[in-house]
């Protein structure tokens, strides 16, 4: 398993006990701090639709959810080219069969 990158700039609360059942927790961003830390690890950012953007995943963590940057890139396809025959199979006359 590759090790898991925490983005700067983006830190995680768990959930208050007095909040609603639908809330799961907070998320607060420091831009300044985010924007320095994307300018420091550009190769990151994936594109999608011409834009770059910074693909996360969002864990349950022990006390509280917590975010880290989505690595996973698809393997490259390699298309199979069959081998070329090494000499040319020998052909058995059809008259001479026994059956």
């Amino acid at each position: 398993m590759a090790e898991k990158i925490y983005p700067k700039g983006i830190v995680t609360f768990k959930k208050n006990d007095k909040a609603p059942s639908f809330v799961l927790g907070t998320i607060v961003i420091t831009p300044n701090e985010l924007n320095k830390w994307l300018k420091e690890n550009l190769s990151l950012l994936t594109e999608y639709k011409g834009e770059k953007q910074l693909k996360l995943q969002v864990l349950q963590g022990k006390e509280k959810l917590t975010l880290v940057v989505d690595t996973w890139k698809p393997a490259e396809k390699v298309e199979a080219v069959a081998p070329a025959p090494i000499c040319e199979p020998e052909v058995l006359p059809t008259d001479d069969l026994p059956f």
